[in-house]
C-alpha cells in the first residue's frame, strides 16, 4: 500500500513540477514576445521626420466646433499638461470660449463659478473633483490660466469651464434642491423624499428609487420650463438636472453601461456647444480618455462615434500616445494607487526620440504622399496605448487586450500627438491614496 501510495506521490509531483514549467514557459513566451515587438517598434522611421510637426491652432481647420484632446494614459503628468497647451492655442489663435472635461458637471459648474469671479486657489479648486487624477498640480495651472485669462478678457471672449461626465452625481442634487427651493420648484420635503436615501448614506438606491428619482426631476423640469442661456443658474439647472437624470437612469436601464455613459457624455458635450453657440464662440475644447474621443471605437459606441457621426468635419480628435510611462494608477478592487510602468510598442511614439523636446504632431490630413511609407504607416493596423484607471497584474500577461490595443491611427484620429516619455502625476494632498 505504501508503494502505491508513494508511486502516486511521485507522479503528483511531476505532474505539477510538468505543470509550473508548462506555465513559466508560457509566461516566458508571452515576456519575450512583448520584448521582440518592441525591439522592432523601436527601430528608427529617418522617413518620419520631415512629417513631423509641432502642436499649433494654425493647424486645426476653421469649421472645427468641438476640439477633443484625447489621453491615452490618465495619471501621467505630461498627458495633463497637453490639455492646456491646446486649450491655450485654440483660445489664443482661434477665439474658442469653453473647455469641458471627463468630469461631473456639477463639480465643474461649481468649479467654474469661481473662475468668472476670478476668486478661489486653484489648487483648492482642484479638490473639487471626485476624481483623484485631477487633484493635481497640472490640472490647478489649467484652471489658474483659465482664471488668470477671464481677469482681462472682454466678457465675449471669456472662456467657462464644463464638464460632461454624470458618475458623481451629489454636487449636482445638492445645487438641484438649492434652485429649486430658491424659486419655488419644490419643498425641502419633497426634495427629501426622493433623494435622502439615493445619494445619502445609506445608500439605497435601486431601481425602483432610481425611477422615483428620475420622474421627479422630469417634474422639476417641467415647471422650470425653458432657461435663459446667458443665466448661468439658470443653464446648470437645465444641465444638471439632466446629468443627475443619467446618473439615476444608469440604475433603471439594461444597457451596456459603457455604451450608455459615452452616448450620455455625447449628448452633455451637444449641449455645452450649443449653449457656447448661443452665449459664446460655439467652439469647445473637449478632454477625455483616447477611448472616448476616437473616431472609431472597435469595443463600443464610444463618445467620439457619436460626435463624429453628428458633427461630421466640424468635429476634429487628436489622440495622444507615448513610448514608454510610468504611471500613477488605481489598484483594481483597492483604495490604494501604485506607479506602474508600459511601454506601448507604437513605432510613431518610438520616434519621438528624435523629434525637439521629444514630442511632436501628426496631422493626417497633411499627410497626402501614397506612396509614402509615412502614409502607409498612418493607415496600417498598429499597437496605441490606452491605459484606463484600474491596474492588476494581469494587464502584464494580456498586454494586447488590455492596454495595447490594435487601430489604424488614420482613422481613429484626425491627428496625433506622440510623446517619448511619461512621467506620473503627483496627487496634492495625498487625496486618492
Amino acid at each position: 500500500m505504501r508503494n502505491i501510495l508513494k508511486k502516486m506521490l511521485k507522479v503528483c509531483v511531476r505532474l505539477l513540477l510538468g505543470l509550473i514549467l508548462l506555465l513559466l514557459g508560457a509566461v516566458l513566451f508571452v515576456f519575450g514576445k512583448q520584448k521582440t515587438e518592441e525591439i522592432q517598434a523601436h527601430r528608427a522611421i529617418p522617413e518620419l521626420r520631415a512629417e513631423m510637426q509641432p502642436l499649433s491652432a494654425d493647424h486645426i481647420p476653421d469649421n472645427v466646433t468641438v476640439l477633443a484632446i484625447g489621453e491615452g494614459v490618465h495619471g501621467s503628468s505630461e498627458f495633463q499638461t497637453l490639455k492646456l497647451s491646446v486649450l491655450r492655442e485654440m483660445v489664443e489663435k482661434q477665439g474658442y470660449t469653453a473647455f469641458a472635461l471627463e468630469a461631473d458637471y456639477s463639480e465643474c459648474a461649481d468649479i467654474n463659478r469661481y473662475l468668472q469671479s476670478g476668486v478661489g486657489k486653484p489648487e483648492e479648486l482642484v479638490q473639487k473633483f471626485s476624481f483623484p487624477i485631477y487633484h493635481t498640480k497640472e490640472m490647478a495651472a489649467l484652471l489658474g490660466w483659465i482664471q488668470d485669462w477671464n481677469r482681462t478678457a472682454p466678457e465675449e471672449k471669456k472662456v467657462r469651464f464644463y464638464g460632461f461626465d454624470m458618475q458623481n452625481p451629489e454636487t449636482g442634487y445638492a445645487f438641484l434642491k438649492q434652485y429649486s427651493l430658491a424659486h419655488g420648484l419644490a419643498t425641502e420635503a419633497e426634495f427629501d423624499a426622493v433623494f435622502q436615501n439615493v445619494l445619502t448614506p445609506p445608500y439605497s438606491i435601486n431601481a425602483e428609487t432610481a425611477g422615483q428619482a428620475v420622474a421627479f426631476l422630469d417634474g422639476l423640469r417641467a415647471k422650470a420650463g425653458d432657461a435663459d442661456m446667458r443665466d448661468a443658474d439658470a443653464r446648470d439647472f437645465q444641465m444638471e438636472l439632466t446629468t443627475v437624470r443619467q446618473a439615476m437612469e444608469s440604475w433603471t436601464s439594461t444597457e451596456d453601461s459603457n455604451t450608455l455613459r459615452d452616448r450620455d457624455m455625447a449628448e452633455n458635450v451637444k449641449a455645452i456647444r450649443n449653449i457656447e453657440a448661443e452665449i459664446g464662440s460655439g467652439k469647445i475644447v473637449v478632454s477625455a480618455h483616447d477611448g472616448h474621443i476616437e473616431r472609431v471605437n472597435p469595443i463600443y459606441t464610444g463618445m467620439g462615434v457619436l460626435l463624429a457621426q453628428d458633427f461630421g468635419n466640424d468635429y476634429y480628435a487628436i489622440g495622444t500616445d507615448v513610448w514608454k510611462v510610468r504611471d500613477n494608477i488605481k489598484n483594481m478592487g483597492e483604495a490604494t494607487r501604485s506607479i506602474q510602468r508600459f511601454v506601448s510598442g507604437d513605432p510613431l511614439a518610438a520616434q519621438a526620440r528624435f523629434a525637439e523636446g521629444r514630442q511632436y504632431v501628426l496631422y493626417f490630413s497633411q499627410i497626402t504622399k501614397e506612396e509614402s511609407r509615412v502614409y502607409t504607416l498612418v493607415h496600417t493596423p498598429m499597437r496605441m496605448m490606452q491605459l484606463g484607471e484600474g491596474y492588476t497584474f494581469l494587464m502584464r500577461l494580456l498586454p494586447d487586450r488590455s492596454y495595447r490595443l490594435k487601430g489604424i491611427p488614420s482613422e481613429h484620429y484626425d491627428a496625433m500627438i506622440f510623446l517619448y516619455e511619461a512621467h506620473p502625476i503627483e496627487i496634492l494632498n495625498g487625496s486618492g491614496s
